[in-house]
């Protein structure tokens, strides 16, 4: 299941890697739903390895579940919830450079 896409707001897109057996995967699903209330000008993907199980994986994508924020892996595993919400509100966007 994949949701979002580019998000036209330039807002980095997180990315969830599940994989059907995975015992943390149900959790990250509840946390994709919830950062999505949360946050709803971020745009969220989960990405189940089953619908692509030929597809090459990003660097980092060791197991899951995998958080990625654009390209950096910022969590094997689960993550803390008021870390993730940090990474989120802190993460830069297009023109942030000072």
């Amino acid at each position: 299941m994949t949701t979002g896409g580019d998000d036209p707001r330039g807002r980095p897109t997180l990315r969830i890697y599940v994989a059907p057996g995975c015992a943390g995967c149900h959790t990250a699903l509840g946390l994709a739903e919830a950062v999505r209330q949360a946050r709803p000008d971020h745009t969220v993907e989960v990405i189940d390895l089953a619908d692509q199980p030929d597809a090459p994986l990003p660097p980092g994508v060791i197991g899951t579940p995998t958080y990625v924020l654009e390209d950096e892996v910022i969590s094997l595993g689960n993550p803390d919830w008021e870390d993730l919400l940090c990474r989120l509100d802190t993460a830069a966007t297009p023109g942030d450079d000072d």
